[in-house]
């Protein structure tokens, strides 16, 4: 039936919430250490958004030739041999799924217990990471329609922060920083060099996530027409908030102060606030 399928905003909040992660709030410190361009630096993300976007389509055809849930596990055991779709599946539900997820639990329960002065035990930080976990997993084993509208409310969330963020960025900044998002001499040595490549390896990392939508394809409405949109269209916000957000950090805080720093995310935030205190 129809109403126990998912629909069209749901599998494109899943591919989003997927993308989005640390990656893109801790990359562009590291960046900074070889590439010191405005311009050189959107557009490693927009290369790593248009590569997501060449996987997302690739994905998209394929999932909708052959639309079942699964994945890599149902287009590997289909295209080549069970035996590739076996392998993609375990390392799948292993490396890429389970680990992630603990370690995302692990980063919520760290993060609630920096709320309180003493802080939270490490053993009741873990009974609260696994609590998250198992609540949400309840949540999700309901029905269709309390999965789907979790996921859809917490996606658009996450969207609210990054677009707040952004927009406060440009509303709270006075002065920004004397950076050039134009194309400059000397440019094009940068793209084409070494250091460029690595980072673009890193980007990439951060833009992984563009092809969830196929691990649902049996629960969604219509795949054959819908899921190559719902990737593509997925990835393609997440390349504008990546540009949103890399453009806040170069406009808010030298480059100087956030060259080989993890929380570039943070400084950026703590230069904006002082910017609106002034």
């Amino acid at each position: 039936m129809a109403s126990e399928k998912f629909r069209f905003p749901t599998l494109t909040a899943v591919v989003i919430a997927n993308m989005v992660g640390t990656g893109v709030f801790t990359s562009l410190g590291f960046q900074l250490l070889d590439i010191r361009s405005g311009f050189a630096l959107l557009a490693l993300w927009a290369i790593g958004g248009v590569a997501a976007l060449c996987g997302a389509m690739t994905y998209g055809e394929l999932g909708a030739a052959m639309p079942r849930s699964g994945g890599e596990y149902n287009l590997l055991s289909r295209i080549y041999h069970p035996a590739a779709g076996f392998v993609s599946g375990w390392v799948s539900s292993t490396v890429g799924f389970s680990g992630p997820v603990a370690l995302a639990a692990m980063t919520f329960a760290a993060y609630a217990s920096s709320i309180f002065t003493e802080g939270l035990s490490e053993n009741f930080q873990k009974l609260l990471a696994a609590a998250l976990l198992i609540l949400l997993t309840g949540v999700h084993a309901t029905n269709h329609k309390n999965s789907s509208g979790t996921q859809v409310i917490f996606t658009l969330l996450k969207i609210g922060v990054i677009l707040a963020f952004v927009l406060g960025t440009l509303i709270a900044v006075d002065t920004p920083q004397p950076v050039s998002f134009l194309p400059a001499e000397g440019d094009f040595a940068t793209i084409t060099s070494g250091p460029y490549a690595v980072a673009l390896i890193y980007v990439s990392f951060a833009y992984t996530g563009w092809n969830a939508a196929t691990y649902l394809s049996s629960e969604l409405e219509d795949p054959q027409r819908t899921l190559p949109w719902i990737l593509m269209s997925g990835t393609a916000v997440v390349t504008l908030l990546y540009l949103g957000l890399n453009f806040s950090f170069l406009y808010a805080a030298p480059m100087d102060l956030l060259a080989n720093q993890v929380e570039v995310g943070a400084i950026a935030a703590e230069r904006r606030r002082a910017a609106s205190l002034v």
